[in-house]
């Protein structure tokens, strides 16, 4: 057996380039320079990009993994850089998104307390990266150099384990980057097995899914991210026009049927369609395709007839089981060619009246949507925006969003026409307020040749937008649409609707006569920082701005541009879709048992009535 005599972090570099990975984003500290020395001897063959925030570089990790299924490192100091990468670790954990987090450690021969080490728990040997053990799939400690060995591997075979994926944290000591062992390179980089098997689901599971399916008289299915992930939409599309079943979207979902596909039926939930919506609270069985019902499909386990019944196509154990439903435990592609197969068998109605049904919903929807892309108003809807930046791009772009008021719009109004699926980019597992600017630089970092659309409202834009310097910095061109309604307008509608005080959700100076949040607005000059972080800064208040402005943005090739667009302070165009009646719109918003104000004494007896509601199968 041969052997090379490496440190631990040259090892873990080594590692890293016969794995192909193209990129570690990071920030080098005193706990993690030893790795950084490792990757200057390597920087011809693996790029390193000096990210800005740590929490920032998980994202635009996790959304380079969306696109591409791969993942990249993150490396940071001890203390601080460490625990920033929380936030963004759990982010990728709820989406099932690999990335491999190394952050640096306090030593392992335990002398200290170093500089930003956590001590005095009752466990001696705690230490800030444990915060990372919730949100990670593997979690290991190296506390010798020569375990690496094993680990690596091991790191990488878990986090892109498909169903269960998520990060992967090696935390390393200082004084163990810097140690050295002697590696059987030939055994440790030697190609990985990447292939994955596709579970095939169990035969009597799809004959008695088949089955309830061929029975049903309103069948609907949901597709949900894990779609999109097993590259099973041309099956899923194939099942839904043999079947007559109309396919509502989730966020991580949408786009599997693109939006011109007569069975498409939009969005379900909360932020829904009215036609989806409406199909699912009168479906008798549904058949859940790669989705964990988060309470903005289930609308708070309300949307769904007490007396239906579920099937789900699903590789996660967690999942497949929810809502009482028929497991059929596989791959999506594989599980949705086998229920096909087994439907044609059974040869169910061709639901022709369902179908007409589907068409007249959806129309109506449609039309709705028409109006909302292009309400006329000063300043823009935001509505009207969301349909200009739709319209403006190729089917190959992609936006990118994540929180607040955008993912309904978004939802609702985005158009999908990528052939390829990856064009609607929502971060709605975690709904992470910072992650549309990382996450479109992680997206151009996987595809170069793709336009990126960051829509970002001024709440975001305000706490995470430091790595436009990135950006800057890379030669990376994104466009950031920075929707300005001055303030959390989610939030301040959120209290709204629900009888609560607005309090504290408008960007306004605290009064000196009263101590109250009720002064001048904030003078917050969102073009001035933009230019300041080096991006492109342009200003548009009509659609016809709006449009010279992504004109001009397009062209910018050698930086991101930043396109600065005041919008209504509350959300002005809901009032076309909320007024209507549409059970499929509640979600759990619990208000406060005790008040004295007389709104919000109703909006409790409304809460503890729609609280009825629920199903808890």
């Amino acid at each position: 057996m041969t052997t090379k005599k490496l440190t631990a972090a040259q090892i873990i570099v080594e590692y890293l380039i016969a794995e192909k990975m193209p990129y570690v984003l990071g920030i080098f500290g005193h706990g993690n320079v030893q790795l950084g020395e490792a990757l200057a001897e390597r920087k011809d063959e693996i790029t390193f990009i000096p990210v800005k925030n740590e929490q920032n570089a998980v994202h635009m990790a996790t959304a380079y993994a969306k696109m591409t299924g791969r993942p990249l490192a993150v490396t940071t100091s001890i203390g601080p850089g460490a625990t920033n990468l929380v936030t963004g670790a759990a982010c990728a954990h709820v989406n099932r998104l690999p990335v491999l987090l190394l952050p640096g450690d306090a030593f392992s021969d335990a002398i200290g307390p170093v500089l930003q080490q956590v001590e005095g728990n009752s466990d001696v040997d705690a230490r800030a990266n444990d915060t990372l053990k919730p949100v990670s799939v593997y979690w290991k400690r190296i506390s010798r150099a020569n375990q690496l060995q094993k680990v690596l591997p091991e790191a990488f075979d878990r986090m892109m384990q498909p169903g269960n994926q998520g990060p992967a944290v090696l935390s390393i000591p200082m004084d163990v980057q810097a140690e050295a062992h002697d590696y059987d390179l030939k055994t440790l980089l030697r190609p990985r097995d990447q292939n994955w098997q596709r579970i095939t689901p169990d035969a009597e599971a799809v004959k008695r899914s088949a089955g309830l399916i061929t029975n049903a008289k309103r069948p609907l299915m949901i597709a949900g991210g894990g779609v999109l992930m097993s590259g099973a939409w041309e099956e899923l599309i194939a099942l839904a026009d043999y079947a007559g079943i109309p396919v509502a979207h989730t966020q991580a979902g949408n786009g599997t049927m693109l939006f011109e596909h007569p069975l498409n039926v939009f969005g379900i939930g909360p932020i829904g369609s009215t036609c989806g919506n409406t199909l699912a609270s009168k479906a008798d069985v549904i058949l859940g395709v790669g989705t964990r019902y988060s309470d903005f499909t289930t609308s708070s386990e309300t949307l769904f007839g007490r007396n239906a019944n579920f099937v789900n196509i699903n590789i996660s154990h967690l999942d497949i089981g929810k809502e009482r439903a028929v497991k059929m435990l596989g791959d999506a592609k594989v599980s949705l060619t086998a229920l096909l197969e087994e439907l044609r068998k059974e040869k169910p109605s061709p639901r022709k009246s369902y179908r007409k049904e589907i068409a007249k919903l959806r129309s109506a929807w449609i039309a709705q949507t028409d109006i909302l892309r292009r309400v006329e108003s000063s300043p823009l809807a935001q509505s009207t925006i969301c349909g200009t930046v739709n319209d403006f791009c190729d089917e190959r772009d992609v936006v990118v969003c994540a929180a607040g008021s955008l993912p309904k719009d978004l939802l609702q109004l985005w158009r999908t026409k990528d052939p390829t699926r990856k064009g609607y980019h929502m971060e709605y597992g975690y709904s992470t307020m910072g992650y549309e600017i990382a996450g479109a630089i992680g997206v151009k970092l996987a595809d170069p040749s793709r336009t990126v659309y960051s829509m970002v409202g001024d709440g975001s834009f305000l706490m995470a937008s430091q790595d436009i310097v990135t950006a800057v910095q890379e030669g990376i061109a994104v466009t950031i649409v920075l929707i300005d309604s001055h303030g959390h307008r989610s939030i301040h509608g959120c209290q709204e609707g629900n009888g609560m005080q607005v309090f504290a959700t408008e960007y306004k100076m605290r009064d000196p006569k009263t101590g109250q949040l009720s002064g001048k607005d904030i003078p917050i000059d969102f073009i001035k920082i933009a230019e300041g972080y080096g991006a492109k800064a342009l200003h548009a208040e009509t659609r016809e701005e709006l449009l010279r402005a992504l004109e001009e943005a397009k062209k910018t090739m050698d930086r991101p541009t930043v396109i600065h667009i005041p919008t209504h302070r509350t959300g002005y165009e809901d009032r076309f879709i909320h007024q209507q009646e549409d059970a499929g719109r509640w979600w759990d918003v619990p208000r406060p048992e005790v008040s004295q104000r007389k709104i919000l004494q109703e909006q409790r007896r409304l809460y503890e009535q729609e609280k009825k509601r629920q199903v808890i199968r």
